[in-house]
C-alpha cells in the first residue's frame, strides 16, 4: 500500500525511558511497522523518520513523525500536511 503525507505520534515519557524507546523503534523499524501509544505506522517507502525528544518540566515529550513521498499531483507543501499540529518549527 503506498503512503503519502506524514504520520506524527506524540507522548511522555521519563528521561530514563528514552534510550529504551529509541532502541525500541529501531527494532521496530527492522519488521517494517512502527507502533507506539496505541498506533502502528507501516513504513515501507517512507522518506524518513525523525524522533525527537523535548524536555518539559521533569519529563520528555517524546515525537515520532514518519514522513512519505507527496501525493502524486500536490505541489509545494499546500499538499495537506495536517497531521503535525504541535506548533512546533519543524
Amino acid at each position: 500500500m503506498t503512503q503519502y503525507g506524514k504520520r506524527t505520534v506524540q507522548f511522555s515519557i521519563t528521561p530514563e525511558e528514552a534510550p529504551a524507546l529509541v532502541s525500541r523503534i529501531g527494532e521496530q523499524m527492522a519488521s517494517g511497522v512502527i507502533t507506539l501509544e496505541g498506533r502502528s505506522i507501516e513504513i515501507d517507502g517512507f522518506e524518513s523518520i525523525g524522533i525527537s525528544l523535548k524536555r518539559t518540566g521533569d519529563k520528555l515529550r517524546a515525537r515520532v513523525k514518519v514522513k512519505f513521498p507527496k501525493r502524486p499531483g500536490d505541489v509545494g507543501d499546500a499538499g495537506g500536511d495536517t497531521d503535525d499540529s504541535d506548533g512546533d518549527d519543524d
